[in-house]
């Protein structure tokens, strides 16, 4: 025999002793196989599906399930309305526990897990473990941790963690903290970065805020609705720097604000809609300790702050902001800056290509309140031109260039449509001027904005 054929032999059989497991893998049923789905899970092996029946789940082996490390898929069979693990509000009890460095094929697929009492995720804990989580409600879960940082979490408490979590309402959790009623993402001081994602999800009425980033996390929120939150709909603190990105989110009617990074932190808002939230700082966005906040694409409209910034508030030392390409409009602030209120120390804030418009304030500088080094504003329309604003460009700490006080022309504002008519001046459609058409830069901030009333989440 030659070695070419003993070569091509030994590769087949090779070959055959390394197919994938997954391929002889089982279903099996719960109960109809094994009486509950923790005994399920205990008798699979990785690339098994354990198939949970119709019904309501409850007591010893149906809480506190554990996947054990295992990479297998943990499915209802019609859905989360049809199959419920109800912790009953049992102390230390919860539905799902991922805490032995489960992967992405660690699935948990289509259940309502409710009623969990625990320090923290009262509905689902994972720690240092990325399992993908899909297809669930999280419903009526509580964190009972005391006050402390990084402690929360009443639906779903992530540490360490690049879990996927996808197309999933959480709903009606709570915390005894603001760290996070419906979601608390945290990572290792400094240490370790983890990426978890909330992809497609709906986070609402859950008390203690909607989703608290906290410590060396690096979140990805996409494609989701966070509203009617008790505080925060969305949070970035304490060194939570790195890839933190919201994109095409709707954020709105959350009672404490919108959006917050704060302390050391830094996020990338894109493509999102900001709108009718309240805080007593920066309705829409807050953005305070040394962060950095790069916003763009977005509409900030109807919030309100009690005090400063309506729409935004930008308190800064050492980070800088970015805003560019958004309409800012109908926000209201007590004191200053119905639209926009920033305050910069040592680092820089830069506004461009925008519409900055119909703000109100009961204090002065209804559209944009300003003080401290560095504030750009450049290829704007802002109502009132530079003398709404309360600065004098002086070319170094404020530099006003290219701008234009002309009425954008919305659609419908009143009906919170910000599209803009074919003839608005911030399109520069129809416009002769050159000077116009430059102040609104080569990509008109108009174009760019007109596709707003067409971003809807539901």
């Amino acid at each position: 025999m030659s070695k070419y054929r003993c070569y091509v032999y030994f590769s087949i059989i090779l070959s055959l002793l390394c197919v994938n497991t997954y391929v002889f893998a089982a279903m099996i049923h719960v109960p109809a196989d094994q009486p509950n789905i923790q005994s399920g899970i205990d008798a699979a092996k990785d690339g098994d599906t354990v198939l949970v029946a119709n019904g309501i789940c409850k007591g010893e082996g149906n809480v506190n399930i554990d996947f054990k490390g295992k990479q297998i898929t943990v499915k209802s069979l019609n859905g989360a309305e049809a199959t419920i693990i109800n912790c009953l509000w049992t102390p230390n009890t919860r539905g799902f526990i991922f805490q032995s460095e489960e992967t992405s094929d660690s699935v948990l697929d289509g259940f309502s897990i409710k009623n969990g009492v625990h320090d923290l995720g009262g509905g689902i804990y994972c720690n240092n473990a990325s399992p993908t989580i899909k297809n669930c409600v999280i419903s009526l879960n509580r964190s009972v941790a005391p006050q402390l940082p990084g402690r929360g979490g009443g639906g779903i408490y992530c540490f360490n963690s690049d879990a996927v979590i996808t197309a999933c309402k959480i709903v009606e959790n709570s915390a005894n903290s603001d760290h996070g009623g419906g979601v608390l993402l945290t990572g290792n001081a400094r240490n370790t970065k983890s990426q978890p994602s909330l992809i497609n999800c709906t986070i609402t009425k859950n008390d203690g805020g909607g989703v608290y980033c906290f410590d060396d996390v690096n979140p990805i929120i996409k494609n989701s609705t966070v509203s009617l939150n008790n505080g925060r709909g969305i949070v970035y603190h304490h060194f939570a720097r790195g890839n933190n990105i919201i994109t095409n989110c709707l954020i709105t009617e959350n009672r404490g604000g919108g959006i917050e990074c704060s302390n050391y932190s830094y996020l990338n808002i894109t493509d999102s809609i900001i709108t009718l939230n309240k805080a007593k700082t920066g309705g829409g966005i807050f953005c305070d300790g040394s962060s950095i906040i790069e916003v763009s694409e977005c509409v900030i409209a109807q919030n309100i702050a009690t005090e400063t910034g309506g729409g935004i508030h930008v308190y800064s030392k050492w980070g800088h902001a970015e805003i560019a390409f958004c309409t800012i409009t109908r926000n209201v602030a007590n004191k200053k800056g119905g639209g926009v209120y920033a305050l910069i120390n040592i680092s820089f804030f830069n506004l461009s290509n925008s519409i900055i418009w119909g703000n109100i304030t009961r204090g002065d500088y209804a559209e944009f309140a300003g003080a401290g080094r560095q504030i750009t504003i450049k290829s704007c329309d802002i109502r009132g031109g530079l003398v709404g604003i309360g600065l004098e460009p002086d070319g170094r700490w404020f530099t006003y260039v290219n701008n234009i006080d002309s009425d954008p022309l919305f659609v419908d504002a009143d009906r919170g449509d910000f599209r803009l008519e074919e003839n608005s001046p911030a399109s520069a459609m129809g416009v002769q001027s050159l000077s116009v058409r430059e102040a609104l830069s080569v990509t008109s901030v108009g174009k760019r904005l007109v596709k707003w009333a067409e971003l809807k989440r539901k």
